[in-house]
């Protein structure tokens, strides 16, 4: 049991957003919020793969110790719930608005965690 919690910890971690979703966005929101939640969790892979095949395990300039996907986990983690938490106080919030909402956060977080996997 200990490798598979150590194995969820360090590459699943983020699933638990996926669980957290329908219990905080409202209902004309879910699906939008899931689609937000399952691209962050495909692009922090793909940001994190970029990086490692270049042969830096710990970014360009390895000022921060920590492995990527910890890294990751922190950005991702830091604008999912500033994303979830903006969508339970803005209920009516829906459509347009909402989608583009959900895309401003989400290359926010890109953008950030990018120069976070950079440095």
């Amino acid at each position: 049991m200990h490798y598979y919690g150590h194995l969820f910890v360090t590459e699943w971690l983020d699933v638990l957003w996926l669980l957290l979703t329908p219990l905080i966005v409202h209902k004309k929101q879910l699906w939008k919020a899931l689609a937000f939640m399952v691209l962050c969790m495909l692009v922090l892979r793909l940001q994190v793969e970029i990086v490692q095949s270049t042969g830096y395990s710990t970014g360009f300039t390895g000022l921060l110790d920590w492995p990527l996907m910890y890294r990751g986990f922190g950005v991702y983690g830091f604008f999912c719930a500033l994303y979830l938490l903006l969508s339970y106080f803005s209920p009516y919030t829906r459509g347009a608005i909402y989608l583009a909402a959900s895309l401003s956060i989400f290359f926010m977080a890109f953008t950030v965690s990018s120069i976070v996997l950079i440095i």
